[in-house]
């Protein structure tokens, strides 16, 4: 013979649904925000790589560019090019102690209308190279004439001149900047000197 359950198993019954079902929704619950977290966290790693690669981007922009105008300026030949306020016959060198105290906190423009685009000829315009092209602006530089030796001072036959020049490069979005600086020094002929090599050829092949 059968008998009917009592109320008292009806409610122990009704009680543990209710706590199975809200140990789910808890452990539902932590699941869903161990997966945002890690989601989360994702996000963060994959900016932060791409802010890293922004900055190398920038970086190996602006050493191009640095090695870039390095050699442009100790390839020059001629007579050592004057400093000047306003660009001479394109070339703009700053006269010493006459660029801003802190140049890398310079906006473009000031870059632009003080500088010369990388791979560029200033004298000539003729783009001889392309130094970056993951750049979102173009890669710009900046010369000082920071020292002269005269050589009379020296006691060598040419001048000694010392330039500081400071090269701009930027990443793929334009949020990263990259500035560096060095300072290279050359030998100058000294106006009126004569060149001991045309000074050779002239006396060993006349005409």
């Amino acid at each position: 013979m059968n008998t009917p359950p009592s109320s008292c198993s009806q409610y122990r019954t009704a009680t543990q649904t209710g706590v199975v079902l809200l140990l789910c929704l808890l452990f539902l619950a932590a699941l869903t925000l161990l997966g945002l977290s890690a989601s989360a966290e994702m996000v963060m790693q994959d900016m932060l790589a791409s802010n890293l690669q922004e900055t190398q981007r920038a970086r190996q922009s602006a050493l191009a560019t640095q090695r870039w105008a390095e050699q442009w300026l100790l390839g020059l030949g001629g007579a050592e090019p004057l400093s000047c306020t306003q660009p001479c016959q394109g070339l703009f060198i700053h006269p010493a102690g006459s660029l801003p105290a802190r140049p890398e906190t310079e906006d473009l423009s000031w870059w632009t209308a003080n500088g010369h685009e990388a791979g560029i000829d200033p004298l000539t315009g003729q783009r001889l190279a392309v130094i970056s092209t993951e750049s979102s602006n173009s890669p710009l530089w900046v010369i000082e004439r920071a020292h002269i030796l005269p050589a009379t001072e020296s006691g060598v036959v040419d001048d000694q001149a010392w330039y500081r020049i400071l090269a701009r490069g930027s990443g793929q979005t334009g949020t990263s900047i990259s500035v560096v600086e060095s300072l290279v020094t050359r030998p100058w002929r000294p106006a009126g000197t004569p060149d001991p090599g045309v000074d050779f050829l002239q006396e060993h092949c006349p005409g």
